[in-house]
């Protein structure tokens, strides 16, 4: 039996010129680090993939699992290597073929090598031949049941059934770090998804009204942080608890402008948090008009209190929208789970929508904002989501038992 590998294609790392290297040597430590464990080892890389080696113990569907999440990977698929040679991949292919009866196939081949005897018309054509007369199978060329694809290369030829969609984009941590306010609900773990997708580092920042409120937004935000260490995330979670704050900024300034200030009083703690990382910016799970704290006016003037870039992924984005992109990366069930948000904790009936920023700094010059920026980052702590222990169930036992089934 031919030894089996995964071929990995990556896609937008090869357009990265001179700087290919980096990107490709990047996706392969992930690569690595994701597979760990699971009997698979770099062989080699070649123009446009990387191959691996699957020793004995190695199981596909583990491989498969793994794989889907390392962003970087174009696609993948379980294939099998044969020497530069028609008669070789002839009789290989035939020892591999699905033992099934009455399907349609068709042959798909590329050549990067262009001197082989035959080009990749002849390939289909005289392979095709080989595996209809052996199975009697049908060719289908459109929508076939069984495809074959060959890849002819510099030093050998490879052929596959399957191929397994990667989730593309770059490498994590090609693109440095960033700080993600991550609050438990729907949009804040997509855009965290999105900025992992275009190569950076994701640590997040959880903010949380206690000690006036329960653990269970904190709790969702563990959950939903492990979900997304799938996706190459940071295990580790700054929790950060601002309630007596919130309740100082309710005491003593007007109640429209209370999510303004709750926000600007975010950004100014997430900001410290990123220099102590050394992040580069800030992201949230911010989109146009959503809510009254995500007009462009307000969006303006909670923008002014930060001293780096702050990334809103999800700008032009619609709940819809938001929600199947949730659904799809694992994290829509858990932010659905029912917690305290600490942007609701004390809300106004009636928000500004246009928040003017001279009204704001007239405000904030009456509140010692220095000292309630330290009183929070004096009561955060970090948590790493791998070891914390999970009391997710006393809140929402049932869903959260089939949750932590999947994700745990």
């Amino acid at each position: 039996m031919t030894e089996s590998y995964v071929l990995i294609h990556y896609g937008e790392v090869g357009l990265k010129g001179q700087n290919r290297p980096m990107f490709i040597n990047a996706l392969v430590r992930n690569i690595e680090q994701r597979l760990h464990g699971l009997d698979v080892h770099l062989d080699h890389k070649r123009s446009g993939r990387l191959v691996f080696r699957m020793g004995p113990r190695a199981r596909w569907d583990d491989i498969v699992a793994r794989l889907r999440t390392v962003f970087g990977i174009a696609y993948f698929a379980r294939a099998w290597r044969v020497p530069l040679d028609m008669t070789a991949l002839e009789e290989a292919v035939l020892s591999h073929l699905p033992k099934r009866e009455g399907v349609t196939f068709a042959v798909r081949a590329r050549r990067a090598r262009k001197d082989f005897p035959l080009d990749s018309m002849e390939i289909n054509r005289r392979l095709g031949a080989v595996v209809a007369r052996h199975t009697g199978w049908k060719v289908n060329l459109g929508n076939p049941d069984v495809p074959i694809h060959v890849e002819v290369l510099y030093r050998e030829i490879f052929f596959y059934f399957d191929k397994v969609p990667g989730p593309g984009g770059l490498p994590v941590g090609i693109s440095g770090t960033v700080i993600n306010l991550l609050s438990g609900g729907i949009d804040s773990p997509v855009a965290a998804w999105r900025m992992l997708k275009r190569g950076c580092e994701v640590i997040n920042v959880h903010f949380h009204g206690q000690p006036l409120v329960s653990q269970a937004s904190e709790i969702k935000a563990i959950e939903l942080t492990r979900v997304l260490t799938e996706w190459g995330g940071s295990p580790r979670l700054y929790s950060v608890p601002i309630g007596r704050v919130q309740a100082e900024i309710m005491k003593t300034t007007p109640p429209a402008y209370r999510v303004v200030l709750y926000r600007r009083l975010m950004l100014r703690v997430a900001q410290e948090i990123a220099r102590r990382e050394g992040a580069l910016a800030l992201v949230t799970g911010e989109s146009v008009g959503q809510v009254a704290s995500q007009t462009l006016h307000n969006l303006y003037v909670i923008n002014q209190v930060a001293e780096m870039p702050v990334l809103r992924p999800l700008i032009g984005m619609d709940k819809e929208e938001i929600i199947a992109q949730a659904e799809r990366i694992g994290t829509l069930e858990l932010s659905n789970l029912p917690g305290e948000d600490c942007c609701t904790l004390f809300t106004p009936k009636h928000p500004v929508t246009k928040a003017r920023l001279e009204d704001v700094l007239e405000i904030e010059a009456q509140q010692p904002w220095q000292a309630w920026v330290q009183q929070a980052l004096g009561g955060a702590k970090v948590v790493d989501v791998h070891t914390s222990p999970v009391d997710a169930l006393q809140y929402w036992p049932e869903r959260v038992e089939r949750l932590l089934q999947v994700h745990g």
